[in-house]
């Protein structure tokens, strides 16, 4: 039974459970005792936290228990998380190097670099007759957030439901999962096609399932320069977001464009179409603010603040659950975005379909059909001399077309399905530039 005892012991951490497949339950687990820090002294993605130590002597007695600590280390040195006393004497405890049991002391990967951490262990009990049982928190070497105590071992569905919890609140990146909402649905996939995206997890959400209602967030995690807010979320809805961890810097592209390496990907469950905005830390990201745009999907938006230290991108909104997104610089791009394009309801955001007119002066051009299942025709009048140039959303010049002392104008040419396109067209009064979507 001892051997059982070590083997229960060594295989309980937070982070190592499977989420039952298909399960769908309503609400968090109900702790046995809970305790949230109410003080100013540091935040953890916006909530606060407190030097530990901290003592609670009226924890009730369960054969079987489960703790959750959120926590961030304070110095490299081995801290005690937690310990529970029972009887006056025997000791349980977990700190940031080893799960401890009576005199066994089990070694598990140390924390020690001082990110925010939620801590879980799932144990059994001694077996004693009294109910005096005492819980301290911390030994001056760890700031806590929050504290939970069930009084029973907690399944793998509902512990993963309360660490997703936990993990948005505080911003903490629980690693390559998937994040469970209150009621049991999936609000962040760790799917094959976003697999990469499970760096600095954050986001916000509204459930009252789970006890949540964050409009702001920030990853706590190492490398972090977005955050995510937004105005208001239905009940139920969630907006997370993580990156692929490549470097702050930027790549050249085709022409002039210039794309961060590093990307994020934005997924929602319930907040399809609700507005938000994403402010960058530029203090990182070594390029002016002042020529930054946003690429969301194949949209590109200006910023609606440029500062010194942060760039600002207010009124977004996701056409659909899943969106890629990035900063990126660069003439042509900038002028895109002051055309105007979907993905941002407050900067010109426009539907394109069936015939699309413009005039630069006293010169008038449409492009048609659009969207265009490849074909396309451009046609212009009033002008005397015309280039039109095809860019892709990277930059790269797809077509060129010139003509001039003609009337009126008619260019016709095809591009790969399956994406979209920009058209530029220059007369000698001006230029314009608009979408062109090939399905």
């Amino acid at each position: 039974m001892k051997q059982l005892h070590k083997l229960i012991l060594a295989t309980c951490l937070l982070l190592s459970c499977n989420i039952a497949q298909g399960q769908n339950v309503s609400g968090l687990p109900t702790p046995a005792f809970q305790w949230k820090c109410q003080s100013a002294d540091s935040r953890l993605n916006f909530h606060p936290a407190t030097i530990a130590p901290l003592h609670f002597d009226s924890i009730p007695y369960a054969e079987d228990y489960t703790i959750v600590v959120v926590y961030k280390p304070v110095a490299d040195t081995e801290a005690t998380v937690w310990q529970l006393v029972f009887a006056d004497s025997i000791v349980r405890g977990l700190t940031t190097e080893r799960i401890v049991s009576d005199s066994t002391s089990i070694r598990y990967s140390q924390q020690s670099d001082r990110k925010p951490v939620i801590h879980t262990l799932r144990q059994s009990a001694p077996d004693i007759s009294s109910a005096n049982v005492r819980l301290s928190v911390g030994d001056g070497n760890i700031k806590v957030s929050e504290v939970l105590y069930f009084n029973h071992r907690l399944g793998n569905s509902a512990l993963r439901r309360v660490q997703s919890a936990l993990a948005i609140r505080y911003g903490i990146t629980l690693g390559p999962v998937d994040y469970i909402g209150g009621n049991g649905n999936r609000v962040w996939q760790h799917r094959r096609d976003s697999a990469m995206f499970h760096h600095r997890i954050t986001g916000v959400g509204s459930d009252t399932a789970c006890n949540l209602h964050q409009l702001c967030s920030r990853s706590e995690m190492d490398g972090s320069v977005v955050t995510l807010s937004a105005d208001s979320l239905p009940q139920g809805a969630y907006l997370l977001v993580g990156d692929n961890d490549a470097p702050l810097t930027f790549q050249q592209k085709d022409g002039d464009v210039e794309t961060l390496a590093r990307q994020w990907r934005v997924q929602a469950s319930g907040a399809e179409g609700v507005d938000f905005s994403l402010s960058f830390d530029t203090r990182r990201i070594p390029i002016p603010t002042d020529s930054l745009v946003l690429l969301l999907d194949d949209n590109v938006v200006l910023p609606s603040v440029a500062a010194t230290n942060e760039v600002r991108f207010d009124n977004l909104w996701l056409p659909s659950d899943t969106c890629t997104f990035t900063l990126a610089r660069g003439t042509l791009l900038w002028q895109l975005a002051q055309s105007g394009t979907k993905g941002a309801k407050g900067h010109g955001g426009k539907e394109y379909g069936g015939n699309e007119e413009f005039s630069i002066s006293n010169s008038q051009f449409s492009i048609f059909p659009n969207p265009t299942t490849g074909h396309f025709n451009i046609e212009v009048s009033g002008a005397r001399q015309v280039q039109v140039t095809i860019y892709s959303l990277q930059g790269k010049v797809m077509a060129t077309y010139n003509d001039s002392d003609r009337d009126k104008y008619c260019f016709e040419g095809s591009l790969p399905s399956g994406n979209s396109y920009y058209a530029t067209i220059t007369t000698e009064s001006g230029s314009q530039t608009m979408k062109l979507v090939v399905k």
